[in-house]
């Protein structure tokens, strides 16, 4: 290759570069508009519509609101809230729960699995609890997009609150027992149906 085609492409490797930072500013400065507009016009509706504001408040304060849901509807209509200039990463882990057995335990189920067991996530969500629950150990809830609340327990976790797992990434470390509860607007479901 010679010095022209060399500077050729550093030329042509530069304009796409820029091209791609301005249309991510571009993309940027119209969602946050796009917010904005939102915004004012349910400001405008509650200011002057008094049947609007009865139901918008009793839906807010009423109703639990979704956030992983939330999340993911806006990732799916207009890409992630703050994009990424550098490349994309991709997971290195990426797994279907595995177990020996299951029998019922509680509210839930309890799942025998590996020493020093890698447990994925069921489904993509959001960290909504990490603590000790009476009965189960260490435990991390993770509300799914569905709305579905999944306990994850007598396990260890490097997670923090509000962390948003994807489908198949590691939740934490289980060791020999696994404890896995589902929950939706506070009722217990059959863990049949998820597992």
């Amino acid at each position: 290759m010679s010095e022209i085609d060399e500077v050729r492409n550093k030329i042509k490797y530069k304009k796409l570069k820029n091209f791609d930072i301005k249309r991510t500013s571009f993309g940027l400065i119209n969602k946050f508009l796009f917010v904005v507009l939102i915004t004012l016009i349910t400001l405008i509706l509650l200011k002057g519509n008094s049947n609007f504001k009865e139901k918008f408040y009793k839906y807010v304060y009423e109703n639990n609101i979704s956030f992983p849901q939330i999340n993911s509807l806006y990732q799916k209509y207009f890409g992630k809230p703050i994009p990424d200039i550098k490349e994309e990463t991709k997971a290195t882990f990426d797994e279907k729960l595995t177990f020996e057995s299951k029998t019922k335990y509680k509210d839930g189920v309890e799942l025998v699995v590996n020493s020093n067991y890698i447990v994925p996530a069921i489904n993509s969500g959001m960290v909504i609890f990490i603590g000790k629950k009476d009965d189960y150990g260490n435990t991390v809830v993770i509300e799914q997009t569905d709305g579905t609340e999944v306990w994850y327990s007598n396990i260890t976790t490097n997670l923090k609150m509000y962390d948003y797992v994807e489908k198949g990434n590691s939740i934490g470390e289980a060791d020999k027992k696994l404890y896995l509860v589902f929950k939706k607007d506070g009722n217990i479901l059959n863990y049949e149906d998820y597992i």
